[in-house]
């Protein structure tokens, strides 16, 4: 694949991420051109949380499609080691970025994502938290290299990280059952 060319569509980015490595990642994820319309049919939004819809899993990557309500939010997390291209395809997100400091988090970066915006981390660049802020509804495609099934979050009522396993609101455009 061309690095300079752009994806502008969800079947175009899925018929070349299985040929990818390395450095092949970033240059998909800085091309991307995919409209916040042609990935409805994986959005399933709810009133709790935002939601971790799968478009697509293999041994090698995860492409999840989050949904956020306006207000919505994630807790601040790490990746479990695995590296992470965030696409906001539709609305505005807030991401605030962290480093442990001395058992402290420090602040170290509050950055505003409008649409066709991209973000990149891994756990070597600390820990991060995402914020819908968008008046109404907000849409982000999240490229995982290594599907991530457990992270440690950020519990402020204990004033420390604990383990959590992820699970997904939808697999294969239909809701899963809890």
């Amino acid at each position: 694949m061309d690095s300079k060319e752009n994806i502008k569509s969800l079947k175009k980015l899925l018929e070349v991420l299985p040929e990818c490595e390395g450095q092949d990642y970033f240059d998909i994820a800085r091309n991307l051109s995919i409209s916040d319309e042609e990935l409805l049919p994986f959005a399933f939004w709810s009133e709790e949380n935002y939601t971790r819809n799968c478009v697509h899993r293999t041994d090698d990557f995860e492409l999840l499609l989050l949904c956020w309500e306006e207000g919505q939010q994630t807790p601040i997390h790490c990746h479990n080691g695995e590296e992470c291209w965030v696409y906001l395809a539709k609305g505005k997100l807030r991401e605030k970025r962290y480093i442990e400091e001395s058992g402290d988090l420090k602040l170290t970066a509050d950055v505003k994502m409008t649409q066709d915006k991209l973000s990149y981390m891994n756990d070597a660049l600390g820990y991060h938290s995402l914020h819908n802020l968008n008046d109404g509804r907000s849409l982000s495609l999240h490229l995982y290299v290594g599907p991530i099934d457990e992270c440690s979050v950020y519990k402020e009522e204990k004033d420390k990280f604990v383990f959590k396993d992820l699970e997904y609101h939808s697999e294969n455009k239909k809701i899963l059952s809890n």
